[in-house]
């Protein structure tokens, strides 16, 4: 899915990469080579309250933010396409964004961990009809390991090869940076990508 979102893969991977992708990570321009959390991890994160008063999880307070987007109104009773509209006590809203939780947990058919900027990145998951979720991962670049991840076999011009295709040595570097996630947040729910339908599994 999303095909023309995707970037080739390297001839010649470091291991960062070749972890990343046995783990069924997706390469796309913002990627870096960091494996997710666990799904324990995730779980956690979502289940715990935003604040220390809040009395909903942080994913049941994301959905019921979330859902009126995509033409959906609870005050009318307009259905969201996907989404669950979370109603009743906040147990019961934070039961059915568990829920939520679990099934696209279940069925994801897309991962990518992607760097925002300098310490802050996110791992995303969609389903194949390109509804997903999104963590805020706090990270911490582990120095001295640039040098180890590089592929062996790099242009005299200063650019890697992959698959034919050209890409800047930088952009490849920071790809293969090595990290370490100090923290994991829930940080919402996400619509498909506008404009590329076409691009979803049937």
């Amino acid at each position: 899915m999303y095909d023309s979102l995707q970037l080739p893969w390297t001839f010649n991977p470091s291991p960062s990469e070749s972890q990343y992708r046995d783990a069924g990570g997706v390469n796309t321009k913002g990627t870096i080579y960091l494996l997710p959390p666990p799904t324990e991890v995730l779980e956690e994160a979502f289940r715990t309250p935003p604040r220390a008063r809040s009395e909903m999880s942080s994913g049941a307070i994301a959905l019921c933010k979330h859902f009126e987007r995509g033409g959906a109104s609870s005050e009318h009773g307009r259905p969201h396409p996907f989404w669950t509209l979370p109603v009743g006590s906040n147990q019961k809203k934070d039961e059915i964004a568990n829920s939520i939780l679990q099934s696209m947990l279940n069925n994801i058919a897309w991962k990518n961990v992607m760097l925002l900027h300098r310490n802050v990145a996110v791992y995303e998951i969609r389903n194949k009809l390109g509804y997903g979720m999104r963590w805020t991962l706090d990270v911490e670049e582990v120095k001295d390991t640039i040098s180890s991840e590089k592929t062996s076999e790099q242009s005299s011009e200063q650019f890697g090869v992959v698959d034919g295709i050209e890409v800047a040595d930088t952009i490849l570097e920071e790809k293969r940076k090595t990290y370490n996630i100090n923290k994991t947040t829930f940080r919402g729910f996400v619509e498909p990508i506008i404009g590329l339908d076409c691009e979803l599994q049937t």
